[in-house]
């Protein structure tokens, strides 16, 4: 088709797309919220695993709350704004209208790689914060956690719009890049005018998240994104360098890719060969213990752990 970014078929794509679900999610949410005495840990616990859930819930806290002028970036900050009854109508809303991904379906695939991905990007802002010497001197921010879970879940959520509307795209997603060495949206662009990250951010936006986290979302690919931006939003580009390494660990990104971020993920946070591999071994656990599985081999090696590390294969 050609390499020019077509805006035009970018909104009309987005144009009423909305994020799918499956019925055992939103049947667990309505339980949860229409129990007589609600547990906040539970019902968020429900939220933030269901990403329409989590886009409505943050879409109506910047949207309908009147007197607060700050946009808001966590879902326990929305659900907390909005209260339990507003929540439980959301839910119950949309419920009646939402999409229903089926459930061997490249949807639900990367609905469940969304929400896995969201954990490992909270969990990695955690622990960077915890390991990076320039964080605890004070010399950079501290990482929100909770906007990394909403970075990590809504980042790749334009590939949706993607399946949604081309049946040739899961081929695109199975294409061995180590060979092409192509990013995947310069694949999308030259098929689709348009790739997945604007598609993101264009959702990002109409969700009304903070600025800066629309930009990342869209521009999560780029390294230098953040050049030139405003020192408050010094935290985003922190988690910009985090999610590189998710996108790492979950096979999204290929070993020439990892290559080209890696120093920069170094020598951002302040970390030495040993707690780079230290932490890339612990992500893998992390991972595990998440959904249960060990990560299997893959086709992309750390060249740091070697045979040590074995990240995820792009579609597991």
């Amino acid at each position: 088709m050609g390499d020019r970014l077509n805006l035009k078929l970018s909104h009309r794509l987005v144009r009423g797309f909305s994020l799918p679900t499956r019925p055992p999610e939103m049947l667990e949410a309505i339980k949860t919220q229409s129990a007589f005495v609600q547990t906040p840990p539970e019902v968020m616990a429900v939220i933030v695993r269901d990403l329409a859930l989590a886009a409505r819930i943050l879409q109506a806290a910047n949207t309908l709350l009147t007197g607060h002028n700050r946009q808001v970036g966590s879902i326990e900050s929305a659900r907390v704004l909005l209260g339990q009854e507003k929540v439980r109508e959301i839910t119950h809303e949309l419920f009646l209208e939402v999409d229903i991904a089926r459930k061997a379906s490249w949807m639900q695939t990367q609905r469940l790689r969304a929400v896995r991905a969201a954990r490992l990007t909270a969990w990695l802002a955690r622990e960077v914060t915890r390991l990076s010497p320039g964080i605890q001197s004070g010399h950079l921010p501290v990482v929100p956690h909770e906007e990394a879970y909403v970075l990590g879940l809504f980042h790749d959520c334009g590939k949706m719009v993607l399946l949604r509307h081309f049946a040739d795209y899961p081929d695109l997603l199975t294409q061995e890049r180590d060979v092409t060495r192509q990013p995947l949206e310069a694949l999308e662009m030259a098929q689709y005018q348009t790739h997945h990250a604007v598609l993101g951010g264009l959702l990002a936006e109409s969700w009304q998240l903070p600025r800066p986290l629309v930009h990342l979302i869209e521009t999560h690919h780029q390294p230098d994104t953040f050049a030139g931006r405003p020192v408050s939003e010094r935290p985003y580009l922190l988690l910009h360098a985090i999610l590189f390494m998710t996108e790492w660990l979950e096979g999204d990104l290929t070993a020439w890719e990892w290559e080209q971020h890696r120093d920069h993920f170094q020598q951002l946070f302040g970390l030495d060969d040993d707690r780079l591999r230290h932490l890339q071994e612990q992500a893998v656990v992390e991972i595990g213990a998440a959904d249960g599985q060990v990560p299997g081999p893959a086709n992309n090696r750390s060249t740091l752990g070697g045979d040590d590390f074995k990240p995820r294969q792009r579609g597991q």
